[in-house]
């Protein structure tokens, strides 16, 4: 799919009936545009061992997108992009289709909805939607050549 429109959607913060706060439109987004969530420069690797072994140990499993051998996480947890807030649906509104940091709507979305993913789909390996079960016997993921 090519995607060459971006929305003028500003995202907001604001209390959810998901859970814990969420992201919104604050402008209607036409099905298939590009909503600027994150910050392409807002994310750092952080291996299992560190992040378990920091002080930010819980903030690594609630925000942190688990992968194989460790977490994708905020830079600096008192600046983190709004994306870091959306919440999980198993019928989301948003989708990535670049395994990155690109999300478009996949309907429209009217001002003031909830901006939505689906957590499932962030990694292949690791389940995001139990933010907090320990992974046994991890073994890095073979990269494709």
């Amino acid at each position: 799919m090519t995607k060459s429109k971006w929305s003028k959607a500003l995202v907001y913060l604001h209390a959810s009936a998901i859970h814990g706060i969420g992201c919104f439109a604050d402008v209607a987004i036409r099905k298939g545009e590009c909503v600027r969530v994150w910050d392409p420069d807002d994310s750092k690797w952080v291996p299992v061992k560190e992040a378990h072994a920091s002080r930010y140990k819980d903030l690594y499993k609630r925000y942190g997108i688990r992968s194989a051998g460790g977490y994708w996480a905020p830079i600096d947890f008192l600046r983190m992009s709004a994306g870091w807030y959306m919440n999980h649906s198993e019928t989301p509104n948003l989708r990535s289709d670049d395994g990155e940091v690109t999300y478009f709507a996949v309907k429209d979305i009217p001002v003031g909805e909830e901006l939505t993913i689906d957590y499932r789909r962030m990694d292949e390996q690791f389940d995001n939607l139990s933010r907090d079960v320990v992974i046994q016997n991890e073994r890095p993921l073979k990269k494709a050549s």
